[in-house]
């Protein structure tokens, strides 16, 4: 689908072989048309076919050209395969390959409709950007609320149930968030140099505010990895005094039952001892026994060892 961008809006175009070289264009294609569309906006066949084919997030710099890759992330499922829409700027053309196209039309009738500036690529570039990154604050905030909520239960679970999953999971959506939001600076600091000076002064003001808006989110996930680790700390604390409680019970155990193991093995030898002919021997030995247990359990009490 081709555009024709003046400064009042954006406009369709029905007819995209009359073209006109004073007049500026944007080109919104799928990545199975696009790579016969290279001539029609100035692009060399084989830097198009090599740079649709990294998706990797970057920016990258060509004489009076600037070429972007950017990921269009879900952050209701963050995977690792996310779609690519990569872009490709130049004086007089903006040429965009995506394969979801009805998202960048949305923006462009949104930038028609209620941006009363004057339109520029810059201005497009802003609103795709701002597009993508709308609702990343709240979503942070709602994941932020999700480490709460599990941090209370390992506090209140006394059943130490195994939260290690729970902890993995979170550590592994916000690993993914950090390098996008670290790539996704790196793309604006390049922006911000305007080596071809393809962006006005007003558009490289918007695209700051959006870079700063995503430095503050890459801090937040910073925040919140830190967070995860000190909750993964002290639920292995907790889990390690779980485990050293049981162990002093056994240990409690074994020490109250030692003296009657011992009293067991002297009487049990085949010997003929004085206490056989006792009319009070068995009797004696039972109050022995259990006056081990009284004095152990009396004594473990007194020293909180349960």
């Amino acid at each position: 689908m081709l555009y024709l961008m003046e400064k009042s809006g954006i406009y369709p175009i029905e007819d995209e072989t009359a073209l006109e070289p004073d007049k500026k264009y944007i080109g919104v294609y799928t990545y199975e048309a696009a790579g016969a569309l290279g001539d029609k906006f100035g692009l060399h066949s084989g830097l198009l076919k090599r740079t649709l084919s990294n998706d990797s997030i970057r920016f990258e710099s060509y004489d009076r050209l600037d070429m972007l890759c950017i990921a269009v992330v879900d952050l209701a499922v963050m995977k690792l395969d996310v779609p690519i829409m990569h872009l490709f700027i130049r004086e007089n053309a903006f040429f965009i390959v995506c394969e979801d196209r009805k998202f960048v039309s949305r923006i462009l009738k949104q930038i028609s409709a209620y941006d009363k500036l004057e339109v520029s690529f810059g201005r497009l570039l802003f609103h795709l950007f701002d597009k993508l990154l709308e609702d990343d604050n709240s979503y942070l905030d709602k994941f932020e609320e999700k480490v709460m909520a599990l941090e209370k239960k390992i506090i209140d679970d006394k059943r130490n149930k195994n939260y290690v999953n729970n902890i993995i999971g979170y550590r592994k959506k916000l690993v993914l968030l950090k390098r996008y939001y670290e790539q996704v600076s790196v793309v604006f600091k390049y922006i911000d140099l305007n080596e071809n000076k393809l962006f006005d002064h007003q558009s490289l003001k918007l695209l700051r505010i959006l870079s700063g808006k995503v430095d503050r989110l890459y801090n937040n996930v910073l925040s919140l990895i830190e967070y995860v680790a000190q909750i993964r700390e002290a639920y292995q604390a907790e889990v390690d005094i779980n485990l050293n409680t049981t162990m002093k019970l056994f240990t409690v155990i074994t020490t109250i039952f030692f003296p009657l193991s011992l009293i067991a093995g002297w009487y049990g030898m085949n010997f003929n001892m004085p206490e056989y002919q006792s009319l009070y021997g068995y009797p004696m030995v039972i109050i022995l026994s259990a006056g081990v247990i009284v004095a152990s359990v009396i004594y473990f009490k007194r020293n909180h060892w349960f």
